[in-house]
């Protein structure tokens, strides 16, 4: 097998490794999505997801230096023998579409858990401030009330 064969092996299962990370990453998000709609939100859970994101994020930016590193050495022989690779970059392709069309799914998961997040964290502020307030109301009603049966100390004048 020539080096330039090897190479294309390598980008193929690259691309390989970028779908199975990609898939990684959106079943985090689906898991996120599930954490968000609970009533109480497990933020460790939640963390959680994003820390594992975030390994396969850097797993594929890995993955895109190394392609387009491996793309730069095969690029000649890809373009001067397109029908000896027919096979291979008709694989590529139907993979790079695969990525492409799961990238877009995890972004619009990414945008729709981003926007439950802000809802949520809205409702909380609001229910905080509703606290405050009562609270607030609270301890005023206390104070009047403990003045009630307060009579100030009067000094009566008995000269006349």
């Amino acid at each position: 097998m020539s080096e330039q064969n090897h190479y294309i092996e390598m980008m193929l299962k690259s691309l390989q490794k970028k779908l199975a990370a990609l898939q990684i990453i959106l079943d985090e998000c689906e898991k996120q999505a599930k954490i968000i709609e609970e009533r109480e939100i497990d933020w460790e859970q939640f963390d959680v997801c994003v820390s594992c994101k975030q390994e396969q994020i850097d797993e594929l930016t890995k993955l895109d230096d190394g392609f387009a590193d491996l793309y730069d050495r095969v690029k000649s022989e890809l373009q001067d023998n397109q029908k000896k690779h027919r096979s291979e970059i008709k694989i590529m392709q139907t993979m790079i579409k695969q990525i492409t069309d799961m990238s877009v799914r995890i972004q619009t998961e990414e945008e729709r858990n981003r926007k439950a997040v802000e809802s949520g964290m809205l409702q909380t502020k609001q229910m905080i401030k509703a606290s405050k307030a009562s609270i607030k109301a609270a301890s005023d009603y206390y104070k009047v009330m403990s003045k009630v049966n307060y009579v100030d100390p009067q000094f009566v004048d008995r000269k006349k």
